[in-house]
């Protein structure tokens, strides 16, 4: 069961603050959060934001009972040459929020960002931007048992035909198991819509990686590369795939540990504006499964909708000794969800 109550008051425009209250129950367990927002528009060129959370949870047992605090603060200055940003944020060990996408807790981290923006002149029509730019983390990270540090320095280019190219280096180290490792890595992106109806893009990374065994990591040499294209042959259909390989060698032994092998397809079709059916395939080499995700949706006006989906996850497993082993046997489908949602807005 998922309750979610937000509130927001607007101060003027693109200010508000504003109160969230979440309370989800399961099996006897539960992750209740409350807190507050803002975001504040100092002027044309400046905006400060930031919120508080807490959390109270117990386990599916009712044993045990935790509590914690997120909190995050930031500065944004942007004009047309110059963009800053610079924010922090703490998570305790136990803080928790079910309905959020958090990477990490327990963690005490600050970051800046710097970027100058060069525009050519007119007559260079095929390139619209360079622009160099820096990027600074570092904090503590309780829950690996130690400090990280990043730091990433590149370039990007902006060009016709929606075009782009990305190419930095990050350095600096990082924390696991209570163990400190360097971290280097270059990398690459580009993207082009060459066409109206075609879309390209990839990217590819080297360089520093770590295996993260909770007992025995170690450094690697990780290699990653992707390619992407997306069709639109009419204004209703839409078709994206994409490919993604990463290949790991020990960085001490020059063993190959490892490739993985990412495969991804959507597909779009616009009935009407009000509309759509969309269906995705992703399929994961390392897992040896298929997810499948179908969708159908209906805006009547915006804020107002209904969803129906359908969900599978198809995975390849024998069932040997008593238990199961992935990659063995036959794909077969594990795991289907059905889904409805309605959404009604009501302006006053």
């Amino acid at each position: 069961l998922f309750n979610i109550a937000r509130a927001q008051y607007s101060l003027g425009p693109s200010n508000y603050v504003g109160a969230l209250a979440m309370d989800t129950e399961f099996a006897g367990g539960y992750n209740r959060v409350v807190g507050a927002d803002l975001s504040w528009r100092v002027n044309s060129t400046q905006r400060v934001s930031g919120f508080v959370l807490g959390s109270a949870s117990q386990d599916l047992r009712g044993d045990a009972r935790t509590t914690g605090i997120g909190a995050q603060a930031g500065y944004e200055y942007n004009t047309r040459r110059l963009n800053l940003v610079g924010y922090a944020e703490h998570y305790d060990p136990d803080f928790r929020m079910d309905t959020a996408f958090i990477n990490r807790v327990g963690i005490t981290a600050g970051w800046g960002y710097a970027e100058y923006n060069f525009y050519p002149p007119k007559t260079k029509q095929w390139l619209l931007k360079v622009a160099p730019f820096s990027f600074t983390q570092g904090g503590h990270d309780e829950k690996a048992g130690g400090n990280e540090l990043l730091q990433v320095t590149g370039v990007r280019m902006q060009f016709s035909r929606q075009g782009f190219f990305r190419f930095d280096r990050f350095d600096g180290y990082e924390a696991w198991a209570g163990r400190r490792f360097d971290r280097a890595r270059w990398r690459m992106f580009g993207g082009v819509q060459l066409y109206r109806w075609l879309n390209l893009d990839g990217q590819y990374f080297f360089g520093d990686a770590l295996f993260y065994d909770p007992v025995d990591p170690y450094p690697g040499t990780s290699y990653e590369g992707a390619f992407g294209v997306n069709l639109q042959p009419s204004g209703r259909l839409s078709q994206a795939f994409n490919y993604r390989r990463i290949s790991f060698d020990h960085a001490l032994t020059g063993e190959h540990v490892y490739d993985i092998d990412l495969l991804y397809s959507r597909t779009t079709y616009q009935f009407s504006r009000q509309f759509f059916v969309r269906g995705i395939a992703q399929y994961d080499s390392s897992r040896s499964r298929v997810l499948t995700d179908f969708l159908a949706s209906y805006e009547l006006r915006p804020g107002t909708v209904v969803y129906a989906g359908y969900g599978s996850l198809i995975e390849r497993r024998g069932f040997v000794d008593g238990e199961w082993i992935i990659g063995e046997g036959v794909f077969a489908a594990s795991q289907r969800g059905l889904f409805f949602k309605a959404s009604y807005l009501y302006r006053f």
